[in-house]
């Protein structure tokens, strides 16, 4: 990977570039108090793009996975029926894109396009996405108190997977390093000038003082995978966890890196029908309904315990290559019952090795 410097002044002419090479470019933006969220960039909001600010919780993923996709559209005419697929395969780039985001992104890549069979709709729309990655940097606006991506290995500064990473080195200075030969070109731009070893120097020294700031650094995700993947976990420390959950689907949408969908045929005209893809979860309960109404996980807490099976076992993370977790810490800012995933990981391990140490006395 290659890097670059640029001014502070010339970070939104990236943006600029990415728009006159005809993307549509995603930025973060604030609104009132906590709330940020990602939208699409226009001449007129352009100037209030925020390079730091709290993690938005609805994530960038339904950018390359949207909350609902058509997949194909039947149509009926003169007796005959029609079955045409529907592709939608816009020019995109996001820009402020968080590690654990990033990670996130490449998750589902390993999941819709690292096996056997390869999505055709994900595929499509991924291969016109560009990530500009922005490490964070800044303890007060970037680092909430949920963060824990020290724990995931994904942050603060994503490694790769993105095709170009902007950090703040502060003093009006930011560094750009190019993960793809796509983000390598935009270093042909005027904006960029070359690094210094002292400038390689402040970056790792910038890094070590952020991480310092973490407030949470749990440490006992090993553990916790071991014990899901060995079916060690009580059925008692489930049922708690269950016991807290609300069942309000929270962590799932807020979540970068859940894969789970429905698909559902739905009439749109008296003779069309669209068939269309939409974000589910494991922790619904409709989500394991079967023909004739039978749900062998029906209690909560069967479904909770899938949920963190399905992030936490080492099977899944043999397949996928990673703990299904990026370590952003929505679900812990989302849920209501605190049984987001560092609660989580917590309880586990907590009682899991109370019963160990009491089985050895």
């Amino acid at each position: 990977m290659r890097a670059r410097l640029l001014n502070r002044a010339d970070v939104l002419k990236i943006v600029d570039l990415l728009r006159a090479q005809g993307h549509e470019v995603l930025a973060p933006f604030c609104g009132r108090g906590r709330d940020t969220f990602f939208d699409t960039v226009t001449d007129a909001n352009r100037d209030e793009i925020q390079i730091h600010l709290p993690n938005p919780y609805y994530p960038p993923k339904r950018y390359v996975l949207p909350h609902i996709e058509r997949l194909l559209k039947v149509q009926r005419a003169n007796g005959d029926w029609k079955i045409e697929p529907t592709f939608d395969e816009p020019k995109r780039a996001i820009f402020g894109l968080r590690s654990c985001d990033v990670a996130g992104i490449w998750h589902l890549d390993r999941f819709y396009l690292g096996r056997d069979f390869r999505d055709t709709y994900y595929d499509r729309r991924r291969k016109n996405l560009f990530l500009v990655n922005v490490v964070c940097t800044d303890p007060e606006r970037d680092i909430s108190d949920e963060c824990f991506c020290l724990c995931a290995d994904t942050g603060p500064a994503a490694r790769d997977h993105f095709d170009l990473q902007l950090m703040d080195l502060r003093d009006g200075e930011f560094m750009a390093v190019a993960g793809t030969s796509a983000g390598e070109a935009m270093f042909a731009e005027p904006i960029f000038k070359k690094a210094t070893a002292a400038h390689v120097e402040k970056r790792r020294a910038i890094l070590d003082e952020v991480r310092k700031r973490f407030k949470n650094t749990t440490s006992w995700f090993p553990a916790t995978v071991r014990y899901v993947s060995q079916g060690k976990i009580l059925d008692k420390t489930w049922e708690e966890i269950g016991n807290r959950c609300l069942e309000c689907g929270g962590c799932t949408y807020v979540c970068p890196a859940c894969t789970c969908f429905t698909v559902s045929d739905r009439q749109v005209g008296p003779n069309e029908i669209e068939r269309v893809r939409i974000w589910d979860a494991c922790a619904l309960q409709g989500f394991t309904r079967m023909a004739g109404g039978h749900n062998p996980r029906k209690a909560v807490h069967d479904r909770r315990n899938r949920r963190f099976f399905r992030k936490l076992a080492h099977y899944f993370i043999q397949r996928e290559l990673s703990v299904a977790c990026m370590g952003c810490g929505r679900c812990a800012a989302v849920c209501h019952g605190d049984v987001g995933m560092p609660s989580v990981v917590e309880m586990i391990r907590r009682a899991t090795a109370e019963t160990e140490k009491t089985n050895d006395q």
